[in-house]
């Protein structure tokens, strides 16, 4: 028997039409670090749920957990609430006061440690992970990737024997995301904790893994060493083509172009195999820009246009927004990428007129931005912010309804865009049931209900697979095509250089540069594609995963 065992487990929500997990049975060993990937819905969030007594979800379930030989249900409360440390998919469902020393501390008061003990572990656990400069913070003024930082933080000062974290780093900038990796890397190596995370972004944590599980509508479709598991997916007799497109660059570039030995993992490791095939830098023409819609090329009109827009929260704080000055035309399709905390969020809620900049000016569509504040929709975040009822359905009616479309007109319009979501069947769910990329097609879908001409959307591919992704880069583009302009913040650097005309880095409260995305990420270090660093030194200026599959394949893989 291992550390972990799961036995035979099926699970079903209550209200749910069929099993999200189904007779699945896993041995993982004490100090693993397990990395848990799929298709969103898979049954990723559901199983390290279970495997967390005090946030077992509602529903019917069959089969056994054990933990070190005892049946994790029998564990004394005290012992799984401060040993079994979960990090949530969403951080605002997490924090539960309203600064960062008061959270900290929250969890070891109500474990009953002494004062100087929780000053003691604060004090080193802020340390550790090097985020000081948060503590005088209050809670309302951090982005969301300062606050998975402080749920981290949170969890690991009650010094857990399993952390449990579901999707940690799809909210942090592409620098904090592999600080944040590496962190857990240490947690794990140094200091022997067990770690279960699932994540859809492979990139920078597939290479660590001692253990790959891939899961597939809720069935344990494959698990083994990430060395192994990439090998296995060209000989596996089942469907891989959807898992493949989650994998790592170096991964997908190595079987899509052909190549033979050994399969690369790392970025390094995929440069190595391109300089032993191809030797010479080629300069080729390959490169297939991401097409601006009509409207955008011709210029026609701007849709947004904000003039030395200046922003803060409090009236002596700090200034969030410091001079910015943003033109995006109608039909555009605009990326901003930038770290944590520099205001990318903030300028979207101006944009959407949930707050109003106290110097500068804002322009919808040649006019005052409130004229027109009606064509806006805004995609926060967190998208179960956007529901209220006790389903998707019912709370596309009753929001259809308020806007005084109802009847036929009504149905319509929810089959439509249910259809063209592919959520006909999420929309009958309670949201809070849903999985993360569910949420998100489900929350999107609200915001095309009234056919807004200008979408802001904040972080859109939280919680989505690749091929979800592609699925989403599909639908935007359509719809950029039709006029609708689309404002977009991300870290997903790999969606932005698939989906974007143009790309704009935030840096201290302001848009430093703006570049089509071939120029943008050819240019950068850090804020660049895996594919744009794997294959720079062979091909020029190739910045997406399928760019250099098509170089190698025109080139020609030939055997060494």
């Amino acid at each position: 028997m291992g550390y972990l065992e799961i036995k035979n487990v099926t699970f079903q929500y209550a209200g749910g039409h069929k099993p999200v997990l189904q007779d699945l049975s896993l041995l993982l060993d004490k100090g693993a670090f397990i990395l848990i990937c799929g298709a969103s819905g898979s049954g990723k969030s559901t199983l390290l749920k279970l495997l967390k007594p005090q946030i077992t979800p509602a529903g019917i379930q069959s089969g056994e957990l054990f933990f070190n030989n005892e049946k994790l249900s029998a564990l004394p409360e005290l012992f799984s609430t401060s040993k079994i440390g979960y990090v949530m998919q969403h951080p605002e469902n997490q924090i539960v006061t309203d600064s960062v020393w008061h959270e900290l501390a929250f969890g070891l008061e109500n474990l009953g440690i002494p004062p100087f003990e929780i000053k003691s572990r604060i004090a080193e656990m802020v340390s550790f992970l090097g985020i000081q400069d948060l503590m005088e913070y209050k809670i309302s003024d951090l982005s969301g990737g300062q606050k998975q930082l402080l749920n981290l933080a949170a969890v690991l000062v009650m010094r857990p024997e399993i952390l449990l974290l579901d999707e940690p780093i799809t909210q942090l900038d592409p620098i904090a995301a592999q600080n944040f990796v590496e962190i857990l890397v240490r947690l794990n190596r140094e200091m022997g904790l067990t770690i279960l995370l699932a994540e859809h972004s492979l990139e920078s944590v597939f290479p660590f893994a001692d253990q790959v599980i891939v899961l597939e509508e809720g069935r344990l479709l494959l698990t083994d060493t990430p060395a192994r598991i990439s090998t296995k997916i060209k000989t596996q007799k089942f469907e891989s083509k959807r898992f493949l497109l989650s994998l790592p660059s170096a991964v997908r570039i190595y079987h899509e172009a052909g190549f033979q030995g050994p399969c690369p993992i790392t970025v390094i490791e995929g440069k190595k195999l391109l300089a032993t095939y191809f030797p010479d830098q080629f300069s080729i023409n390959v490169i297939k820009q991401v097409p601006s819609s009509k409207s955008c090329q011709n210029a026609v009109k701007n849709s947004i246009q904000l003039k030395n827009g200046w922003f803060r929260y409090e009236k002596n704080g700090k200034d969030i927004l410091a001079g910015v000055d943003l033109t995006i035309a109608e039909g555009e399709i605009f990326s901003l990428v930038g770290g944590n905390g520099t205001g990318k969020t903030t300028l979207l809620k101006v944009i959407a007129g949930l707050q109003s900049c106290y110097r500068g000016k804002l322009q919808l569509f040649a006019q005052p931005a409130k004229k027109n504040q009606h064509l806006v929709g805004y995609l926060p975040q967190e998208p179960q912010m956007m529901f209220i009822k006790d389903s998707v359905l019912e709370d596309y009616q009753s929001y259809l309804f308020s806007k005084g479309i109802a009847g036929q007109e009504q149905t319509k319009r929810i089959e439509r865009i249910t259809s063209l979501l592919a959520i006909k069947e999420s929309v009958l769910q309670h949201p809070f049931d849903l999985s993360g990329g569910q949420c998100q097609r489900a929350a999107l879908g609200k915001l095309l209900l009234t056919d807004p001409k200008i979408l802001l959307l904040d972080e859109p591919t939280k919680g989505i697979d690749n091929y979800g992704k592609n699925q989403l880069i599909e639908l935007l583009k359509k719809l950029a095509k039709q006029g609708k302009t689309i404002l977009v913040v991300t870290h997903d650097l790999d969606f932005a250089a698939e989906l974007s005309d143009r790309c704009g880095l935030f840096f201290k409260n302001n848009l430093l540069t703006t570049a089509e995305p071939t120029l943008f990420f050819s240019n950068h270090t850090f804020y660049t594609t895996a594919a744009s660093r794997i294959s720079r030194d062979t091909f020029s200026r190739l910045v997406t995963t399928q760019q250099v599959i098509e170089a190698c394949l025109e080139k020609g893989v030939r055997s060494i």
